[in-house]
């Protein structure tokens, strides 16, 4: 009886390992890659024209879109945009909102009053005293007055056959992402590594057939995602899944 003989494919384990944990996880969340952030884990944060920043209260653009999970280095942190989110060293009271406040340094408190906080920007819900959940954007202004909203937002399709890098997935941008907001990409259900305003990531967007690549300010509608099939060690085929999913603007009526 001839012995039958299992290949060994390289990095199989680790791209189970990150199926798993993108299955489980219940949240959207991705690394963030920021030289000396100083970032702690389960404060607010947002994106400006400087780069990530502890989000605060007191102005529309600064108030927080995600909360920092982990920090892995002083150059890296996982940011949560949606789901569940377990900071150990938290103290929260189950079933309450957390609302960016004005002590700084992206501090969330207690929702109780509307009028304490120049904007009223919720951000997670308790689930225990050490885990949460994050909410899709719902802030607004003063007494009620409504800025812009975001809702979440998942572009999918399967990919256009692909070959080395620079190639088109065929996939586009169905909206404007909400304020220069976090974007995470999933290919079969696992994330891949996103770069802006470089290609040098496994993905990049572009508007101009992939001859460059647009910062994550400048995304918007339309704007179409890349493959790098060299860097992330394999091109895509016809019955590939990709998604993005990110935080869309959208304006009350």
């Amino acid at each position: 009886m001839s012995q039958i003989k299992i290949k060994q494919v390289e990095g199989l384990q680790s791209i189970l390992d990150a199926l798993t944990a993108g299955v489980t996880s219940g949240s959207v969340k991705s690394v963030y890659t920021q030289a000396n952030h100083g970032f702690t884990p389960g404060i607010a944060v947002t994106y400006t024209t400087s780069g990530w920043i502890a989000a605060s209260q007191d102005s529309e653009d600064t108030l927080g879109r995600l909360v920092v999970e982990s920090v892995p280095s002083s150059g890296t942190f996982v940011g949560v945009s949606m789901g569940t989110i377990t900071v150990p060293n938290w103290n929260l009271t189950p079933g309450i909102y957390y609302v960016v406040d004005d002590i700084g340094g992206g501090h969330m408190s207690e929702f109780t009053n509307n009028d304490a906080y120049t904007y009223s920007n919720p951000l997670m819900q308790a689930i225990t005293s050490t885990t949460a959940h994050v909410l899709p954007w719902r802030p607004s202004a003063g007494k009620g007055t409504p800025v812009q909203l975001s809702i979440a937002q998942t572009d999918g399709t399967y990919a256009l056959a692909t070959s080395g890098n620079y190639a088109s997935t065929g996939l586009t941008l169905s909206q404007t992402p909400y304020r220069d907001g976090s974007v995470s990409v999933y290919v079969n259900g696992i994330a891949v590594q996103e770069s802006y305003g470089s290609k040098t990531g496994e993905v990049y967007f572009s508007n101009n057939g992939g001859l460059s690549a647009k910062a994550i300010a400048d995304l918007i509608a339309g704007d179409t995602l890349y493959w790098n099939g060299d860097v992330a060690g394999f091109d895509l085929t016809t019955s590939d899944y990709i998604e993005i999913q990110y935080q869309a603007g959208i304006t009350p009526q």
